[in-house]
């Protein structure tokens, strides 16, 4: 018997081995809490969206977090961009490639599409089957007027580690 505890109108008996559980439980949460800190840490990456000089731009953010199996979500929020008549905003990855091209992110431009609603807030969220810092080095914001890519300019971006 380790220890005799005494409260109000009570006792309680602590046994060597409740005494033990009770650290094994301790030191397993602890560990637990340790591993969740560290997967949401390298696992998240929360940066903010760089306007390009001139362009109508208030401030963005770019998440991008493992859903675990190889599977990541990318995530765009931004406001003050101008909602446009007859043009659209896209999402692109600029690649790792030495040519470093700019394309869709999402694949294809359909998918790639990032609404701004009338007040100039724009959401758009995807979901990758690898993660981006590994085939992307930034993430672009671009203007597509008429939705053609002739005249099309970069808004915002972001530099992938």
């Amino acid at each position: 018997m380790i220890g005799l505890l005494v409260g109000i109108g009570a006792t309680y008996v602590v046994t060597a081995n409740q005494v033990a559980s009770l650290q094994t439980s301790l030191a397993s949460a602890n560990e637990s809490n340790v591993m969740l800190h560290n997967e949401m840490q390298n696992g998240t990456l929360g940066s903010a969206l760089q306007a390009q000089p001139g362009q109508m731009f208030h401030s963005g953010w770019v998440f991008i977090l493992s859903l675990g199996g190889g599977d990541y979500a990318v995530s765009i929020h931004a406001e003050g961009l101008e909602a446009a008549p007859g043009g659209d905003y896209i999402v692109e990855g600029v690649t790792r490639s030495a040519t470093m091209q700019m394309v869709p992110i999402s694949g294809n431009a359909t998918a790639s599409e990032f609404d701004s609603g009338a007040n100039g807030v724009g959401n758009y969220w995807t979901v990758l089957m690898q993660n981006p810092s590994s085939s992307f080095e930034a993430i672009d914001l671009v203007y597509l007027p008429g939705m053609s890519m002739t005249n099309a300019t970069l808004v915002a971006s972001v530099q992938l580690g």
